[in-house]
């Protein structure tokens, strides 16, 4: 594979994170919403029933951990192609 191709999927990548955060984000938020509000089933997690709205608000959590993490990545790539662009240049 040649070097140029490698730094465009890493670009492409970087971009792709930060798309995947925004996504996994309002999906999270939107689910979150549904179960607080009009509630449900008691889910079974990790062998405990939990009312639906805990898991609501246990989306909300999530939604925020996954925005983080999915940002991080597309951060730390971000800086590891800026890492190379310093020395190439």
């Amino acid at each position: 594979m040649a070097q140029g191709s490698s730094y465009k999927f890493l670009h492409f990548s970087a971009k792709f994170f930060k798309v995947l955060a925004w996504i996994a984000l309002v999906f999270q938020v939107i689910t979150g919403l549904i179960l607080v509000v009009f509630g449900g089933q008691p889910v079974l997690i990790g062998g405990v029933e939990l009312p639906a709205r805990i898991v609501g608000v246990l989306n909300f959590v999530a939604a925020g951990m996954y925005f983080f993490s999915l940002w991080l990545m597309s951060s730390l790539i971000q800086l590891l192609l800026d890492i190379r662009g310093r020395l190439a240049g």
